[in-house]
């Protein structure tokens, strides 16, 4: 047996030919074997080398934490993480039951390496889109950091991981002549959904949380106030829109008034109805987002000629538009709900919805009556 007097610490040889490295634990003064054996006198001498070191530096950890499996440990994390959306905490859920669990289920957390998160990520990048191969890879480094915040881990072995290069699927902007094409292949009832995504910029949750006590029609005006969220195909959420930023009030051109005017006459709604839903499913209830792509999106896409088209295309369009007429930065962010300064929020409100007048007449200008002289044109081409 060899001792290393400083810190009470020593190696052996034991029967099958393989070296144990033992150390005391600084405050109880246990002796501690290391959590596995070491094929030659020199590799065990090293890990004793790096323990003292990090007692010195007094960040040692007692290994004996990590003890816990991956599959306990993600339980133990998911019960008490409550800072995430109700979708983002749903997406990693579904995530860590499919493909991280099935990877890393019975592994103690002190056994996992870099070189075993490389595999993980490797073998879903074999038969995933490098997309969701790296949200997937965030989910697992996120729990791993937890349990080195929880003291389960010295560090995390989520290091130095190469992960796939993304393809990069660029958003497509639509010219005005393409959303009119767009909501004239709509269903009537959904129509309005196209202008109002492609024109305000809502998000999808946004649009069909949006709640007919939120337009006012005389005023032209709609409040961006509620959002319905899905997760795993069903309702996550349903209540306020994600921030401050995100809650806003947006000028509407008079040609989009217009059309909420006529489809809340067709679907009945009054002020009385201050609640209801604007954009609803036939059976009444709130729209699910993968139903409505499937029976009502992508044959409207196909029959406008626009295949490849996605609903956050419309978001794209609507910041493009407002690019377009010259519209400030600070105005678009706005108008998209995106975080901005308080200070220039309260310093600039007086000129931003001054402006904001103007954008909004010259988007209406854009999408409409532009659009409108070059579809007569086409009319008569084909004529």
């Amino acid at each position: 047996m060899t001792k290393r007097r400083q810190f009470g610490s020593s190696i052996r040889r034991l029967p099958p030919g393989r070296w144990q490295a033992r150390y005391r634990e600084p405050l109880a003064n246990q002796l501690l074997s290391a959590p596995v054996t070491f094929a030659t006198k020199t590799a065990a001498h090293g890990f004793l080398a790096t323990v003292e070191a990090d007692m010195a530096r007094a960040v040692w950890h007692d290994p004996r934490h990590g003890d816990v499996t991956f599959d306990e440990w993600v339980g133990r994390y998911l019960l008490v993480v409550d800072h995430k959306a109700p979708t983002t905490r749903s997406r990693d859920e579904t995530v860590l039951r499919v493909h991280l669990i099935p990877a890393l289920g019975p592994r103690r957390l002190a056994s996992i390496t870099p070189l075993d998160v490389q595999h993980v990520v490797n073998e879903m990048a074999a038969r995933l889109a490098p997309a969701t191969v790296r949200t997937n890879y965030g989910v697992l480094r996120a729990a791993l950091n937890a349990a080195v915040d929880d003291g389960r881990l010295a560090r995390s072995p989520c290091r130095r991981i190469k992960l796939p290069a993304g393809t990069g699927t660029p958003c497509r902007a639509l010219e005005p002549a393409e959303l009119h094409r767009l909501a004239d292949a709509m269903p009537v009832e959904y129509r309005p959904l196209v202008y109002v995504g492609g024109v305000l910029g809502l998000r999808w949750s946004e649009l069909v949380g949006l709640r007919v006590g939120r337009v006012n029609i005389l005023g032209r005006t709609l409040e961006v106030a509620e959002a319905i969220k899905y997760g795993s195909g069903r309702l996550v959420v349903d209540g306020l829109v994600k921030s401050k930023a995100a809650r806003r009030v947006l000028g509407i051109p008079d040609e989009l008034a217009a059309i909420l005017a006529e489809h809340l006459a067709q679907q009945h709604l009054t002020a009385a109805d201050a609640d209801a839903l604007i954009f609803s499913s036939p059976k009444g209830g709130p729209l699910n987002y993968q139903n409505f792509m499937l029976r009502v999106w992508k044959p409207a896409v196909t029959a406008g000629g626009l295949d490849g088209v996605t609903a956050h295309d419309l978001r794209h369009s609507a910041a493009t538009y407002l690019d377009a007429v010259g519209a400030p930065e600070q105005l678009i962010r706005r108008r998209l709900g995106h975080g901005s300064s308080d200070i220039t929020r309260r310093v600039y409100v007086h000129v931003l919805d001054e402006t904001d007048r103007r954008v909004t007449h010259a988007i209406g200008e854009l999408v409409w009556r532009n659009a409108d002289s070059e579809r007569a044109t086409d009319q008569r081409a084909s004529s």
